[in-house]
């Protein structure tokens, strides 16, 4: 697949490139915390990392409201929006289930595995569909699925913000124990959509599937469904 220089260089792809320098920068943020989480400095990186994901996930609502406002949707962001947006996602469910964990708060890295197992079997999944139907059946946005979006967000936000009270002593700590349970209470919300919205998601697959080999389709296409081309004389009498 090809890219022009014009598409390259798009205000929304270029948010994209912004965000993808993000997720570096917040994993080293992350990384430095989950050293030491007791340490005096502990909270200059928390709070950092929450800056900077918070940035990224700005960039990730502007970059959409300029492409689709401004007709500036293009095959590359097609591409690289949902690898930067996965990416996010990924990193700051991991990070956050890490650097609870080493706090004694396990139960958030419980919740979020299933939402990094649900993220990988999205995937999984929607490789082989796009194979399997040569390239005619793509993943279309359900509600579920941008609830499920949206109960990640706050719960990570949520416990972000948390993570960095829970730096204190005294009356923030116990602020950020309220908010701690508030963003449990979130996170199992959005693990028990994001398992629905898999279910869903791959059932619907199927049937499009299904439709598309009934259609018989498939014989005229190539593996990258790409229409197959008459050998000359062929169905002609």
């Amino acid at each position: 697949m090809k890219f022009s220089r014009k598409d390259v260089f798009t205000i929304p792809n270029i948010l994209t490139y912004v965000r993808l320098i993000c997720v570096p920068v917040f994993f080293a943020l992350m990384v430095m915390f989950c050293i030491n989480p007791g340490a005096a400095q502990a909270k200059i990186y928390v709070w950092a990392a929450f800056g900077v994901f918070v940035f990224a996930e700005v960039t990730d609502v502007i970059d959409g409201f300029v492409a689709r406002h401004f007709n500036m949707i293009t095959d590359l962001g097609k591409v690289i929006d949902p690898v930067a947006d996965k990416l996010c996602q990924g990193f700051g469910i991991l990070m956050l289930g890490v650097a609870y964990l080493l706090i004694g708060r396990w139960p958030i890295m419980l919740f979020a595995a299933i939402l990094i197992a649900k993220e990988v079997l999205m995937g999984v999944f929607s490789y082989y569909f796009m194979k399997a139907s040569k390239r005619q059946v793509e993943q279309i946005a359900n509600k579920w699925g941008k609830a499920g979006s949206a109960l990640n967000f706050a719960s990570l936000v949520l416990a972000y913000f948390a993570l960095g009270l829970l730096c204190y002593d005294g009356d923030v700590y116990k602020a950020g124990d309220i908010i701690y349970w508030i963003a449990f209470a979130v996170f199992v919300a959005g693990a028990l959509v994001a398992v629905y919205n898999l279910i869903q998601y791959n059932v619907g697959y199927y049937r499009d599937l299904c439709r598309v080999r009934e259609s018989g389709i498939l014989d005229k296409l190539d593996e990258k469904g790409n229409p197959i081309e008459e050998k000359d004389g062929e169905g002609k009498e």
